[in-house]
Protein backbone atom coordinates (compact mmCIF):
# COMPACT_ATOMS: atom_id res chain seq x y z
CA UNK A 1 0.00 0.00 0.00
CA UNK A 2 2.52 2.33 0.61
CA UNK A 3 4.26 1.80 -2.41
CA UNK A 4 1.12 2.23 -4.41
CA UNK A 5 0.49 5.62 -2.50
CA UNK A 6 4.19 6.73 -3.71
CA UNK A 7 3.61 5.91 -6.74
CA UNK A 8 0.66 7.62 -7.16
CA UNK A 9 2.34 10.56 -5.30
CA UNK A 10 4.91 10.40 -8.18
CA UNK A 11 2.13 10.47 -10.93
CA UNK A 12 0.51 13.56 -9.33
CA UNK A 13 3.67 15.37 -9.27
CA UNK A 14 4.67 14.46 -12.90
CA UNK A 15 1.41 15.17 -14.55
CA UNK A 16 1.71 18.96 -12.93
CA UNK A 17 4.79 19.55 -13.62
CA UNK A 18 4.02 18.78 -17.34
CA UNK A 19 1.31 20.58 -17.37
CA UNK A 20 3.07 23.38 -16.01
CA UNK A 21 6.04 22.84 -18.39
CA UNK A 22 3.50 22.31 -21.53
CA UNK A 23 1.78 25.63 -21.15
CA UNK A 24 5.30 27.39 -20.89
CA UNK A 25 6.34 25.91 -23.77
CA UNK A 26 3.20 27.02 -26.07
CA UNK A 27 4.77 30.44 -25.54
CA UNK A 28 8.84 29.69 -24.93
CA UNK A 29 11.23 27.39 -26.82
CA UNK A 30 10.59 23.77 -25.54
CA UNK A 31 14.52 23.62 -24.69
CA UNK A 32 14.84 26.98 -22.99
CA UNK A 33 11.76 26.29 -20.86
CA UNK A 34 13.45 22.65 -19.53
CA UNK A 35 16.81 23.59 -19.00
CA UNK A 36 15.29 26.82 -16.67
CA UNK A 37 13.20 24.77 -14.85
CA UNK A 38 15.97 21.92 -14.19
CA UNK A 39 18.63 24.42 -13.66
CA UNK A 40 15.94 25.99 -11.33
CA UNK A 41 15.34 22.55 -9.36
CA UNK A 42 18.56 21.78 -9.80
CA UNK A 43 19.60 25.16 -7.77
CA UNK A 44 17.46 24.02 -4.90
CA UNK A 45 18.65 20.53 -4.49
CA UNK A 46 22.19 20.81 -4.72
CA UNK A 47 22.24 23.20 -0.96
CA UNK A 48 19.79 20.25 0.83
CA UNK A 49 22.78 17.28 -0.98
CA UNK A 50 25.71 19.68 0.61
CA UNK A 51 23.87 19.77 3.56
CA UNK A 52 21.67 16.78 4.40
CA UNK A 53 22.78 14.48 1.20
CA UNK A 54 24.41 11.57 3.28
CA UNK A 55 26.42 9.03 1.37
CA UNK A 56 27.90 9.60 -2.16
CA UNK A 57 26.64 6.80 -4.61
CA UNK A 58 29.49 4.75 -5.55
CA UNK A 59 30.70 4.66 -9.41
CA UNK A 60 28.58 2.21 -10.74
CA UNK A 61 25.66 4.50 -9.12
CA UNK A 62 26.40 7.57 -10.61
CA UNK A 63 26.93 6.19 -13.88
CA UNK A 64 23.42 4.92 -13.71
CA UNK A 65 22.26 7.99 -12.25
CA UNK A 66 23.76 9.53 -15.67
CA UNK A 67 22.11 7.53 -17.62
CA UNK A 68 18.55 8.31 -16.11
CA UNK A 69 19.10 11.64 -15.76
CA UNK A 70 19.93 11.91 -19.69
CA UNK A 71 16.85 9.70 -20.39
CA UNK A 72 14.72 11.42 -18.21
CA UNK A 73 16.00 15.38 -19.62
CA UNK A 74 15.38 13.94 -23.19
CA UNK A 75 12.11 12.49 -23.09
CA UNK A 76 11.00 16.09 -21.04
CA UNK A 77 12.20 18.23 -23.99
CA UNK A 78 10.22 15.64 -26.34
CA UNK A 79 7.14 15.47 -24.34
CA UNK A 80 6.84 19.29 -24.10
CA UNK A 81 7.72 19.54 -27.89
CA UNK A 82 4.90 17.26 -27.93
CA UNK A 83 2.68 19.45 -25.93
CA UNK A 84 3.69 22.55 -28.01
CA UNK A 85 3.11 21.20 -31.59
CA UNK A 86 -0.19 18.84 -30.59
CA UNK A 87 -2.36 18.34 -27.86
CA UNK A 88 -1.47 17.64 -24.26
CA UNK A 89 -4.11 14.81 -23.47
CA UNK A 90 -2.88 12.94 -27.28
CA UNK A 91 0.70 13.16 -26.29
CA UNK A 92 0.82 12.41 -22.71
CA UNK A 93 -1.44 9.31 -23.23
CA UNK A 94 1.32 7.91 -25.72
CA UNK A 95 4.26 8.24 -23.54
CA UNK A 96 2.59 7.28 -19.97
CA UNK A 97 1.40 4.34 -21.86
CA UNK A 98 4.81 2.96 -23.58
CA UNK A 99 6.87 4.47 -19.62
CA UNK A 100 4.05 1.65 -18.22
CA UNK A 101 4.34 -1.18 -21.00
CA UNK A 102 7.96 -1.66 -21.45
CA UNK A 103 9.13 -2.43 -17.66
CA UNK A 104 6.19 -4.87 -17.68
CA UNK A 105 7.50 -6.10 -20.69
CA UNK A 106 10.81 -6.70 -19.37
CA UNK A 107 9.60 -8.16 -16.32
CA UNK A 108 7.80 -10.80 -19.16
CA UNK A 109 11.18 -10.86 -20.41
CA UNK A 110 12.33 -12.40 -17.39
CA UNK A 111 10.23 -15.14 -16.89
CA UNK A 112 7.74 -13.35 -14.86
CA UNK A 113 3.95 -14.58 -15.93
CA UNK A 114 1.23 -11.61 -15.67
CA UNK A 115 -1.90 -12.18 -14.17
CA UNK A 116 -4.88 -12.10 -16.75
CA UNK A 117 -6.10 -8.73 -15.11
CA UNK A 118 -2.50 -7.28 -15.73
CA UNK A 119 -2.52 -9.20 -19.35
CA UNK A 120 -5.75 -7.72 -20.32
CA UNK A 121 -4.20 -4.41 -19.08
CA UNK A 122 -1.52 -4.81 -21.78
CA UNK A 123 -3.25 -5.56 -24.77
CA UNK A 124 -5.62 -2.20 -24.04
CA UNK A 125 -2.47 -0.12 -23.72
CA UNK A 126 -0.91 -1.65 -26.93
CA UNK A 127 -4.74 -1.27 -28.56
CA UNK A 128 -4.24 2.72 -26.98
CA UNK A 129 -1.26 3.24 -28.59
CA UNK A 130 -2.15 1.90 -32.23
CA UNK A 131 -5.28 4.25 -32.03
CA UNK A 132 -4.20 7.58 -30.76
CA UNK A 133 -0.96 7.69 -32.63
CA UNK A 134 -2.75 6.63 -35.93
CA UNK A 135 -5.91 9.27 -35.48
CA UNK A 136 -2.96 12.08 -34.58
CA UNK A 137 -4.05 15.29 -33.94
CA UNK A 138 -4.57 17.84 -37.23
CA UNK A 139 -3.97 20.70 -35.10
CA UNK A 140 -1.19 22.34 -34.16
CA UNK A 141 0.55 23.84 -30.86
CA UNK A 142 2.12 27.91 -30.59
CA UNK A 143 5.63 26.72 -32.33
CA UNK A 144 3.85 24.95 -35.47
CA UNK A 145 5.39 27.45 -37.83
CA UNK A 146 9.06 26.28 -36.15
CA UNK A 147 8.14 22.50 -36.22
CA UNK A 148 11.05 20.14 -37.01
CA UNK A 149 8.74 18.10 -39.02
CA UNK A 150 5.76 16.24 -37.20
CA UNK A 151 3.59 19.08 -36.04
CA UNK A 152 1.46 17.62 -38.43
CA UNK A 153 1.14 14.64 -36.43
CA UNK A 154 0.24 16.45 -33.64
CA UNK A 155 2.85 15.36 -31.54
CA UNK A 156 1.99 11.56 -31.47
CA UNK A 157 5.34 10.87 -32.47
CA UNK A 158 7.58 12.68 -29.68
CA UNK A 159 4.97 11.17 -27.30
CA UNK A 160 6.39 7.95 -28.43
CA UNK A 161 10.06 8.27 -28.30
CA UNK A 162 9.63 10.28 -24.91
CA UNK A 163 7.53 7.04 -23.59
CA UNK A 164 10.90 5.13 -24.52
CA UNK A 165 12.97 7.46 -22.66
CA UNK A 166 10.87 7.40 -19.59
CA UNK A 167 11.04 3.77 -19.85
CA UNK A 168 14.39 3.80 -19.68
CA UNK A 169 14.67 6.31 -16.60
CA UNK A 170 12.59 3.42 -14.41
CA UNK A 171 14.56 1.09 -15.51
CA UNK A 172 18.10 1.96 -15.08
CA UNK A 173 17.56 5.25 -12.19
CA UNK A 174 15.67 2.16 -10.19
CA UNK A 175 18.86 -0.18 -10.42
CA UNK A 176 20.61 2.38 -7.90
CA UNK A 177 21.75 0.88 -4.09
CA UNK A 178 23.98 3.26 -3.20
CA UNK A 179 23.93 7.10 -1.62
CA UNK A 180 21.51 9.26 0.03
CA UNK A 181 18.27 9.78 -2.03
CA UNK A 182 18.89 14.22 -2.57
CA UNK A 183 22.26 12.96 -3.82
CA UNK A 184 20.67 10.79 -6.32
CA UNK A 185 18.19 13.85 -7.20
CA UNK A 186 21.16 16.03 -7.49
CA UNK A 187 22.74 13.69 -9.50
CA UNK A 188 19.70 13.22 -11.80
CA UNK A 189 19.79 16.71 -12.33
CA UNK A 190 23.41 17.59 -13.26
CA UNK A 191 23.27 14.82 -15.97
CA UNK A 192 20.30 15.87 -17.03
CA UNK A 193 21.27 19.91 -16.95
CA UNK A 194 24.46 19.04 -18.83
CA UNK A 195 23.17 16.67 -21.36
CA UNK A 196 20.71 20.01 -22.96
CA UNK A 197 23.33 22.43 -22.29
CA UNK A 198 25.70 19.83 -24.16
CA UNK A 199 22.89 19.66 -26.92
CA UNK A 200 22.18 23.63 -27.45
CA UNK A 201 26.26 23.78 -27.69
CA UNK A 202 26.32 20.88 -30.28
CA UNK A 203 23.40 22.64 -32.78
CA UNK A 204 25.24 26.35 -32.44
CA UNK A 205 28.05 24.86 -33.79
CA UNK A 206 26.75 22.31 -36.63
CA UNK A 207 23.89 25.62 -37.27
CA UNK A 208 21.11 22.83 -36.91
CA UNK A 209 17.69 23.16 -35.41
CA UNK A 210 17.35 20.14 -32.75
CA UNK A 211 13.77 19.92 -31.31
CA UNK A 212 12.68 21.90 -29.11
CA UNK A 213 15.17 24.63 -30.32
CA UNK A 214 13.01 27.23 -31.95
CA UNK A 215 13.77 30.82 -32.34
CA UNK A 216 12.19 32.78 -29.40
CA UNK A 217 9.59 34.78 -31.25
CA UNK A 218 8.63 38.81 -29.98
CA UNK A 219 6.68 39.27 -27.63
CA UNK A 220 7.00 35.84 -26.03
CA UNK A 221 8.06 37.15 -23.09
CA UNK A 222 5.71 39.34 -21.33
CA UNK A 223 5.97 42.77 -20.53
CA UNK A 224 3.61 42.76 -17.74
CA UNK A 225 4.70 42.00 -14.58
CA UNK A 226 1.99 39.78 -13.42
CA UNK A 227 2.26 37.64 -16.80
CA UNK A 228 6.01 37.31 -16.04
CA UNK A 229 5.30 36.24 -12.88
CA UNK A 230 2.49 33.88 -14.04
CA UNK A 231 5.72 32.50 -16.56
CA UNK A 232 8.21 31.85 -13.79
CA UNK A 233 5.84 30.39 -11.82
CA UNK A 234 5.10 27.82 -14.24
CA UNK A 235 8.43 27.18 -14.82
CA UNK A 236 9.42 26.40 -10.98
CA UNK A 237 6.22 24.25 -10.97
CA UNK A 238 7.85 22.50 -13.85
CA UNK A 239 10.49 21.87 -12.86
CA UNK A 240 10.07 21.15 -9.18
CA UNK A 241 7.29 18.63 -10.03
CA UNK A 242 9.58 17.11 -12.02
CA UNK A 243 11.85 16.87 -9.23
CA UNK A 244 8.88 15.01 -6.93
CA UNK A 245 7.71 12.76 -9.20
CA UNK A 246 11.40 11.55 -9.39
CA UNK A 247 11.65 11.45 -5.44
CA UNK A 248 8.89 9.70 -5.18
CA UNK A 249 9.17 7.14 -7.86
CA UNK A 250 12.72 6.45 -6.06
CA UNK A 251 10.99 5.62 -3.14
CA UNK A 252 8.26 3.73 -4.44
CA UNK A 253 10.47 0.77 -6.39
CA UNK A 254 12.18 0.59 -3.75
CA UNK A 255 9.12 -0.19 -1.77
CA UNK A 256 7.21 -2.09 -4.38
CA UNK A 257 10.31 -2.54 -7.25
CA UNK A 258 10.13 -0.51 -10.89
CA UNK A 259 7.47 -2.06 -12.66
CA UNK A 260 4.52 -1.92 -10.18
CA UNK A 261 6.07 1.50 -9.57
CA UNK A 262 6.14 2.25 -13.15
CA UNK A 263 2.40 1.54 -13.64
CA UNK A 264 1.24 3.08 -10.63
CA UNK A 265 3.31 6.40 -11.83
CA UNK A 266 1.90 5.85 -15.31
CA UNK A 267 -1.37 7.49 -14.51
CA UNK A 268 0.78 10.55 -14.58
CA UNK A 269 -1.07 11.46 -18.16
CA UNK A 270 -4.54 10.83 -16.88
CA UNK A 271 -3.82 13.96 -14.54
CA UNK A 272 -2.39 15.89 -17.38
CA UNK A 273 -5.21 15.36 -19.40
CA UNK A 274 -7.57 16.15 -16.45
CA UNK A 275 -5.69 19.52 -16.06
CA UNK A 276 -6.25 19.89 -19.72
CA UNK A 277 -9.89 19.15 -20.22
CA UNK A 278 -10.45 21.48 -17.48
CA UNK A 279 -8.40 24.18 -17.35
CA UNK A 280 -7.93 24.98 -21.44
CA UNK A 281 -11.03 23.28 -22.20
CA UNK A 282 -9.14 20.50 -24.57
CA UNK A 283 -11.89 18.42 -26.70
CA UNK A 284 -11.13 15.38 -28.28
CA UNK A 285 -12.37 13.55 -31.42
CA UNK A 286 -14.54 10.04 -30.60
CA UNK A 287 -11.94 7.99 -31.48
CA UNK A 288 -9.12 9.61 -30.00
CA UNK A 289 -11.29 9.39 -26.77
CA UNK A 290 -11.55 6.22 -27.00
CA UNK A 291 -7.82 5.57 -27.25
CA UNK A 292 -7.07 7.66 -24.21
CA UNK A 293 -9.55 5.85 -21.89
CA UNK A 294 -7.91 2.45 -22.80
CA UNK A 295 -4.87 3.63 -21.75
CA UNK A 296 -6.25 4.71 -18.24
CA UNK A 297 -8.16 1.28 -18.37
CA UNK A 298 -4.66 -0.34 -19.51
CA UNK A 299 -2.17 1.49 -17.10
CA UNK A 300 -5.25 0.87 -14.10
CA UNK A 301 -5.07 -2.86 -14.90
CA UNK A 302 -1.71 -3.54 -15.01
CA UNK A 303 -1.32 -1.83 -11.85
CA UNK A 304 -3.92 -3.66 -10.34
CA UNK A 305 -3.21 -7.14 -11.71
CA UNK A 306 -1.91 -9.06 -8.71
CA UNK A 307 1.02 -10.94 -8.69
CA UNK A 308 4.35 -7.99 -7.77
CA UNK A 309 6.28 -7.95 -10.97
CA UNK A 310 9.45 -7.39 -9.49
Amino acid sequence: MIGALLGISAALSWGGGDFAGGLASRRLPTLLVVVVSQAAALALLMPLALLFGGELPNGRDAIATAIAGIAGGSGVVLLYHGFAHGRISIVASIAGTLAALIPVAASIAAGNIPTPLRLIGFVCAMVSIVIVSATGDSSSGEHDHQSSGSAARGGAMYGLVAGLCFATFSLVFSTTTTGGTIWLLTGLRVASVAALLLLFAGAALTRRQAPGMETLRPGAIPTVMSARLKLAALLLVAGGGDSLGNLFFLLSSQESGVAVAAVFTSVAPVTTVVFAAVLLKERVRPLQAVGIALAAIGTVAIALGGVPLS
